[in-house]
């Protein structure tokens, strides 16, 4: 769970790593999003304003508080196949906020020069990661 400051913990650290990287679908040609550095990149880009910061907290808690992720080796010694139901659980729960994290993270990882398929225009993609994006 992240420090009073918004500040992650170690363990923070490797769980939203390993969150970005499932998050974030890649082949082993491509940059993966632990080695563009999606966490640090995302978490500086949250911080700039409160919804953001709010947002990406509120799902560093909740991948904390995950009992599936409770195991020994918590988030990161979970299946692949685990730890997309505990990130499907997260989103079914906290809907708006994923929503905010996982565009963050679209953004940052599609803005890296080495990330291939890079869409052109990003305001103009209603798809994020393979998943069509919801109207409000």
């Amino acid at each position: 769970m992240p420090n009073q400051d918004g500040s992650l913990t170690g363990s923070d650290t490797i769980t939203l790593t390993h969150a970005f990287n499932r998050m974030i679908p890649f082949d082993d040609v491509e940059p993966s999003s632990a080695s563009i550095g999606t966490l640090e990149k995302v978490h500086k880009r949250a911080q700039k304003n409160s919804t953001s910061n709010s947002a990406f907290i509120r799902i560093a808690e909740a991948l904390s508080l995950d009992m599936m992720a409770h195991a020994v080796g918590g988030f990161a010694a979970m299946t692949e196949d685990e730890q997309i139901s505990s990130l499907r659980n997260i989103e079914s729960t906290l809907p708006a906020e994923f929503n905010v994290v996982l565009n963050l993270a679209r953004d940052v990882y599609y803005e890296n020069d080495e990330t291939p398929d890079r869409p052109v225009n990003f305001a103009g993609e209603d798809e994020i990661f393979g998943k069509l994006a919801l109207e409000e």
